[in-house]
């Protein structure tokens, strides 16, 4: 993180930015060259222009992502608003197309040359969620209207600088939570959203619109204003429009015909005006969440463009194979909610009924809560069940899968000329940096015990029930494990995959500095078996024949590293895993880890003592071993051994009483809660630090793997999914062994830590 270096020029006292890399102290100085509105921070960003579209069309942007959004033929730009940096406090330019029905020609922007000159000239244009922006511009603004195209290392995001410091994505909740005196206009919005999509006709328009493409001439009396007297229609909406049939009588004749309607929008001049003002609010609302934050790094700006471009160079989706399993998933369909209805008795038509399904169970016998897969495949283990209500369990398991939901999302997100999908990744998608995805969502495909995954594929394109069921079985639950399959790589490649080895449990070890466990890593041996050993008091080295005990050994290294109770480990071990222990046994299995690894306990206990310090001495660091601690900006910030900041926004402590009846401080932040997803003040305590501080490390070994990847040219990265990494390669290039030491190796800040990497090529994804 760059710091600000103080120059004398005569009387006035102005800052430039220091080109020190991950520097976590900031000057308590500020800069005295920015308007009065404007709160003080020890931070000056580089200059950008700032910039938002609006558009509408008949295409889904939340179903279809904004990539595909902007390749859709019904997209179009209602307006554009930006603003340059240069220019006097609250000014802004617009430009907006011709709307010829009210008589609006082409907004007269001579601004607009002036953003075009910024851009030719190599220098930074923003938006908040840019990726949107970006795909409006190089799809429709540049091949549609001649807009020069703006280099791809110019392109910088508001809302992913927010993501990196905890903040709300949004640009409401993200000027809310930081209180910021320019917001967005809600009310706009609402205009907004109701100009985006298309409205049904009115009978008069559709009336109106057979009319004109008829071309009858009723402005005089005759045979055409008679015939409208008798035409009569109906209109059943689709996708992309209006499909109508429209019947008249003529000659003592009916007459009927087919047309296809255009789109009906909401739109007037005074919506307009409206969305024109709402767009130029939004351009302020986005430069002042810039300037409250502190840019992204040098290597982490590295980060994010090498995420765009990963977007944009998109991963490959098998469009055959994609068809056939939608076929299936809808004949199935048919036929699983036709028994359904027999099976209620009419009183359930479809699975998607919950409330109807969860009362005809109760109703049976079965005190069902909810319908979620977890909770029918523990009832399912069940031996006394009847056998109306387990098919009734089967049926809804099967309607319920997500197969049908991702096979759709594929479909929908997929370029329509080439079935790639683009903006698949998220950056800076978890909290602790950690990418997340994106329509297909391929971080929560299930895991499966597919095998052969091109045999599978196969089979599918037979469509065949018949065979799959001969095969494999349940044909949905077949379907859901096949998902990975669907992803394949682009003609004359082939994917190249590696996952990293048990990062979190070599992370963790590595910060609390405990040697003897790390030699287990280092030596090739089973730090899960090592565990198990100290748990069962005795000698656990047969992977295979052990496995159980393996299990138990696992569980504990994975679960028991963030301060895990007893009670919560047993009951994440049964939840998660089927695997039921007693409380005696769980009491013991914790009690055994601290012991064996007393350097994570301790290393609970002092990050948040440090944390603390930081807190209660605003702009003093607090080191505590790999990390440092460190308040200013109105976060506190938690420096990694990789040099990248975790921000927790306003931190506080707060008096609060013990289990066990002490008050104590506790350290809380506001933060986005993960279940609400409101904005709101949270607790946290050492073992969640730890926690933190651990995901966001391994978070960034997986970046700068990602990054040697992009920069060394023979494995271009398609996707990131959780600890696994996933590229394609020429087919006569590149290794598994290779990538695998690719993925390996350790920059010099993590030096000491046994990265290791597991990896597999093929022409299919599987697990």
């Amino acid at each position: 993180m760059p710091v600000l270096d103080a120059i004398e020029f005569g009387k006035d006292r102005k800052y430039r930015l220091a080109q020190t890399e991950g520097a976590l102290d900031a000057p308590t100085a500020q800069p005295i060259a920015e308007p009065p509105f404007k709160r003080k921070w020890s931070h000056v960003n580089p200059p950008k222009a700032t910039i938002d579209f609006e558009t509408r069309s008949a295409c889904s942007i939340k179903d279809c992502g904004s990539w595909r959004y902007s390749l859709d033929p019904t997209t179009e730009v209602m307006c554009l608003a930006f603003r340059l940096p240069s220019w006097e406090h609250g000014r802004t330019a617009l430009w907006h197309p011709a709307f010829p029905d009210f008589g609006i020609e082409e907004a007269d922007c001579p601004e607009l040359a002036e953003l075009f000159d910024w851009i030719a000239g190599g220098h930074l244009v923003e938006a908040h969620n840019a990726w949107f922006e970006r795909g409006i511009w190089t799809n429709i603004m540049a091949p549609q209207y001649g807009w020069p195209l703006i280099g791809h290392t110019q392109w910088r995001c508001s809302a992913a600088k927010a993501a990196a410091y905890s903040l709300p994505r949004s640009l409401d909740g993200c000027t809310q939570a930081l209180k910021l005196l320019v917001k967005k206009d809600t009310e706009g919005a609402k205009v907004m959203k109701k100009m985006a999509k298309p409205r049904k006709p009115r009978k008069l328009e559709v009336k109106q619109w057979i009319i004109e493409h008829l071309g009858w001439d009723i402005s005089r009396r005759g045979a055409h204003k008679d015939i409208v007297k008798t035409l009569d229609f109906s209109v059943a909406t689709v996708e992309d429009g209006s499909v109508v049939e429209a019947s008249w009588t003529e000659d003592g004749q009916v007459e009927q015909r087919s047309f296809k309607l255009g789109l009906f929008w909401h739109c007037d001049v005074e919506m307009l005006e409206r969305l024109w003002a709402y767009c130029r609010v939004d351009v302020l609302a986005e430069e002042a969440v810039s300037d409250r934050l502190r840019d992204l790094s040098q290597k982490e700006t590295h980060m994010y463009l090498m995420d765009q471009h990963i977007n944009e160079h998109g991963f490959q989706l098998d469009r055959e194979g994609i068809e056939a399993a939608l076929d299936i998933v809808n004949s199935i369909y048919a036929d699983l909610n036709q028994e359904l209805v027999t099976l209620t008795g009419g009183r359930v038509e479809k699975a998607t009924q919950r409330a109807r399904m969860i009362e005809w169970f109760n109703d049976m016998g079965l005190p069902l809560t909810d319908t979620q897969g977890g909770t029918i495949d523990e009832w399912l283990k069940r031996q006394d069940l009847n056998a109306t209500v387990r098919r009734g369990l089967e049926l809804v398991r099967s309607l319920g899968r997500s197969s049908t939901a991702k096979f759709i999302a594929a479909q929908n997100w997929a370029a329509p000329a080439t079935w790639r999908v683009h903006g698949g990744l998220l950056y800076h998608g978890a909290g602790t940096g950690r990418w997340s995805g994106s329509g297909v969502q391929p971080h929560n495909f299930p895991r499966g015990n597919i095998k052969d995954m091109e045999l599978a594929w196969e089979v599918i394109k037979t469509r065949d029930v018949k065979l799959i069921e001969m095969l494999y079985g349940d044909v949905m639950e077949f379907l859901s494990y096949s998902l990975r399959g669907m992803i394949v790589p682009s003609e004359g490649r082939r994917l190249m995959v590696a996952d990293y080895a048990a990062i979190e449990a070599r992370v963790v070890l590595w910060l609390a500095g405990d040697e003897d466990a790390l030699g287990v890593f280092r030596r090739g041996e089973c730090i899960y078996m090592a565990m198990a050993t100290d748990i069962y008091g005795r000698p656990i080295t047969d992977k295979v024949k052990q496995a159980d005990e393996r299990q138990m050994g696992k569980q504990a290294v994975l679960g028991l590293g963030y301060q895990m109770g007893a009670k919560k480990f047993r009951a994440t071990l049964a939840e998660k895993w089927g695997i039921f222990i007693s409380e005696e046994f769980a009491e013991a299995i914790v009690q055994k880890y601290r012991e064996k690894f007393w350097r994570v306990k301790k290393m609970w206990w002092d990050q948040e003592a440090a944390a603390m310090a930081a807190v209660r001495a605003p702009g003093r660091t607090v080191t505590c071993g790999k990390v440092q601690w460190r308040c200013f900006d109105g976060f506190l910030h938690c420096k990694l051994p990789s040099g990248r900041l975790l921000g927790y926004c306003e931190p506080l402590l707060v008096k609060k009483k013990t289990p066990w009846g002490d008050e104590r401080d506790c350290l809380t932040y506001m933060g986005v809660d993960p279940y609400t997803k409101k904005w709101r003040r949270q607790d946290t305590y050492g073992g969640m630090l730890v926690e933190n501080i651990t995901q966001a490390t391994a978070r960034d070994l997986m970046a700068d793997a990602m990054l040697r990847c992009h920069e060394q040219g023979t494995y271009d990265v398609i996707l990131s999914v959780h600890d696994e990494l996933i590229a394609e390669c020429d087919e006569d290039a590149g290794s598994v062994e290779d990538f695998e030491m690719m993925m390996a190796h350790a920059e010099p800040w993590a030096d000491g830590c046994p990265v290791a990497a597991e990896g597999w090529t093929g022409k299919r994804y599987k697990k």
